[in-house]
């Protein structure tokens, strides 16, 4: 999340919201009331409201439109989230509500915002390969249930640095495993032993990346 929270008071016109955040290149900020949340206006609000033609801004409801507060146009009911929530919830809440930037409030106060930017940055991070061996597997069908691919590799002596999964088309769940360590090929064995496929392994841990296939 971004700490350096970039906020609008509720009594500031709409022309000087989006004024602020083209300056500070956002898209949403919160809204407060002598230092507490009181609303969310995105750049989205501010465009349905402020004249969008020439034509338009010489017109009364031009200069009308220019003069009304952000306090009129602002999201009321905000969604937050408390600085120890998970990553993955705050993504089911911007999904559920169809949001692009969620406020993190810490006992009444607004401490940081973050944004699906933030997310992307963070999931870039967890899938990155540089300097590891990177593993794509699914589970093969066997009646009986696979060890833990992570325990796995801790067995091994490797350090886990990131493991996500996720459902493919059909039902079958994939993992992709970023793993740092000498004993990456012996995981690999080990997971196809196990019950696994291994789909793909990537091995960028000597400073160039090679693709091998399954």
């Amino acid at each position: 999340m971004s700490s350096a929270v970039l906020a609008l008071n509720e009594k500031q016109t709409c022309r000087q919201a989006m004024d602020f955040m083209r300056e500070n290149s956002i898209r949403r900020a919160p809204v407060l009331r002598e230092g507490a949340l009181v609303g969310m206006v995105s750049e989205r609000d501010l465009l349905r409201v402020l004249p969008g033609t020439v034509m338009q801004k010489g017109t009364d409801a031009g200069a009308e439109a220019e003069r009304l507060a952000v306090a009129r146009v602002m999201a009321t009911k905000v969604i937050t989230l408390d600085p120890e929530e998970h990553l993955e919830d705050a993504s089911r809440k911007m999904l559920t509500h169809k949001i692009g930037g969620l406020p993190v409030v810490q006992r009444g106060a607004v401490v940081g915002i973050l944004t699906e930017s933030d997310i992307f940055r963070a999931m870039a991070r967890v899938l990155d390969s540089r300097g590891v061996l990177r593993i794509s597997f699914a589970r093969t069908p066997r009646a009986d249930l696979p060890p833990d691919p992570v325990r796995m590799a801790l067995e091994l002596g490797l350090e886990v640095r990131g493991f996500v999964t996720h459902d493919r088309p059909g039902g079958e769940t994939l993992g992709v495993m970023r793993v740092a360590g000498s004993q990456g090929d012996a995981l690999v064995e080990a997971l196809g032993a196990a019950g696994f496929a291994v789909l793909e392994y990537i091995d960028a841990r000597g400073g160039g990346s090679h693709s091998h296939a399954a």
